[in-house]
């Protein structure tokens, strides 16, 4: 299949889930149909459709791009704020302080130490499998000081607005039509991994496989707060101290 045939076949794959999804107006808050269909499928739609700017673009502009990511991800998660008061779901966004520390921290380097495994197994897969990390995954990376620094808000900016849509807002939404909050949050992860589609097949199913290990985190401990922290770690970690170890060595 041709990449402007798979582009054609995702633009009507999320016309197809924008339309379901609306449907949802009937049985609660259009706004909040409204918004989750623009998560669920118009981000991952658009992450599918757009063409990465060239490497050396990025590499010239890296904090120009974290500014841009940070400003997006900050809005999203305004408006999901904003839209979340109209949730019927007694549980709200889970965003429930654990009462001792150690209910945070013990979850959160579990899920850490996870997100790591699951790194570091499809890095030992790309071998024998192919597997390529694409240019613009190696041109993100920061390298100056200052680069690092806006790395970090970044990492921190999406641990909040990230877990806050994929693993608060969306599986709440569909927790009516699931049995309990892990089968809701299993399918939004698979939309979570779409929005790596710069990363390439193998990038989109990682960040999809890591995105169910923050939902098992959720439904473990009934709160973010614990996979906040492991995502805004696990981006630190991969984005300033396991990213050359991770990427390997770039093709010849």
């Amino acid at each position: 299949m041709t990449r402007e045939r798979a582009r054609a076949w995702a633009v009507a794959a999320a016309g197809a889930g924008l339309a379901a999804v609306l449907v949802r107006a009937e049985l609660g808050n259009p706004l909040v149909s409204l918004v989750a269909a623009a998560w669920l499928v118009l981000l991952p739609a658009l992450a599918l459709l757009q063409r990465p700017p060239p490497v050396s673009e990025i590499r010239a502009h890296r904090i120009g791009f974290y500014a841009a990511s940070i400003a997006v991800l900050a809005v999203v998660a305004l408006v999901t704020l904003g839209v979340a008061p109209g949730l019927a779901d007694p549980a709200g966004l889970r965003l429930d302080w654990p009462p001792a520390p150690r209910q945070l921290l013990v979850p959160a380097a579990a899920l850490t130490a996870a997100g790591v495994v699951v790194a570091y197994a499809f890095r030992a897969l790309s071998g024998p499998l192919g597997w390529r990390e694409t240019e613009t995954v190696r041109a993100l990376v920061p390298a100056t000081p200052r680069e690092k620094g806006m790395f970090a808000l970044l990492s921190a900016t999406a641990g909040f607005s990230e877990e806050l849509v994929f693993r608060g807002f969306l599986p709440t939404l569909f927790m009516p039509l699931s049995a309990s909050y892990l089968l809701a949050a299993l399918p939004v992860a698979a939309v979570f991994g779409l929005l790596h589609a710069y990363q390439g097949p193998h990038g989109i199913v990682r960040a999809g496989t890591i995105g169910a290990v923050l939902a098992a985190g959720v439904a473990w401990t009934g709160s973010l707060w614990p996979s906040i922290f492991a995502h805004a770690a696990l981006d630190l970690l991969f984005g300033l101290v396991l990213g050359k170890s991770l990427l390997g060595e770039p093709p010849a």
